[in-house]
């Protein structure tokens, strides 16, 4: 998408044989029609070698578009936050999430037994039980309480085969540096959704880069994410335990749906 962006001006500003060209370089590139099997391949390969990776902190820097209605008038804000995740396959992990108001952040932490979010300011903090994995508490989480776990996408996205069929069109991009790595871009759309995925080159083949952009709605919200990963993290045995902080107070995580 950067490059076609960078062709496009190009075109402004230069005239003739040259912007002709250029133009139907992005016009190539802009209406692929059907699935590339390549960005398949390169999706498919990515889930697979994220199975393989136990333990790792990932670091995300993302920006989250939301809706602001003001009376007849509807516009996107941008949201930023910071994400911190450690992960211990298949029961531990814990989520660090800052951003909006100064001092506001939130935490998750799962030991394989419970799930437990936690706020501030306010201190409030909520625990429910949990299953064993975190491939069950994805699931459990989105199911009783309407729960996204923090960076969920890292785990499920290229891993369900029905999902990909969803997929109307896919297509290779070219290659970008970020952060300092390599990586391959892809772009791929569904009926309701456009999706860009950065890939690093090489036999780590992580993600580098998420792009989302929710075609439902009219004014067509984004999320963007840039990882930065530490696949040989030194990780405290109390890391994913949590302690309740002086003076915070519990709450109740309500139910959403009955699943007995």
């Amino acid at each position: 998408m950067t490059t076609i962006f960078a062709k496009l001006a190009l075109c402004a500003a230069v005239a003739g044989a040259l912007c002709s060209m250029v133009s139907a370089s992005a016009k190539e590139t802009a209406t692929a029609h059907k699935p590339d099997p390549a960005a398949m391949e390169a999706l498919a390969k990515m889930s697979a070698y994220m199975q393989t990776v136990k333990q790792f902190v990932l670091d995300v820097d993302s920006t989250t578009d939301q809706i602001m209605v003001d009376g007849k008038t509807a516009q996107l804000v941008q949201l930023s936050h910071t994400t911190k995740l450690t992960v211990n396959r298949p029961d531990h992990l814990k989520a660090d999430i800052s951003g909006g108001a100064p001092g506001s952040s939130r935490h998750a932490y799962f030991d394989g037994k419970h799930f437990t979010l936690y706020t501030e300011p306010g201190k409030y903090y909520a625990t429910v039980p949990a299953p064993a994995t975190i491939k069950e508490l994805i699931s459990d989480l989105g199911d009783k309480y309407g729960i996204e776990l923090p960076l969920s996408d890292i785990f499920t996205l290229g891993a369900n085969p029905d999902d990909m069929k969803r997929v109307l069109s896919a297509a290779y991009l070219g290659d970008e540096t970020i952060n300092g790595a390599t990586c391959s871009h892809y772009a791929y759309h569904e009926k309701s959704v456009d999706w860009q995925l950065w890939v690093q080159k090489g036999d780590k083949p992580l993600p580098c880069k998420l792009n989302i952009v929710t075609l439902s709605d009219k004014e067509r919200p984004q999320y963007t994410a840039i990882y930065r990963w530490n696949l040989n993290p030194e990780i405290g045995n109390g890391a994913f335990a949590f302690s309740a902080p002086e003076n915070a107070r519990e709450i109740k995580i309500v139910q959403v749906k009955d699943t007995q």
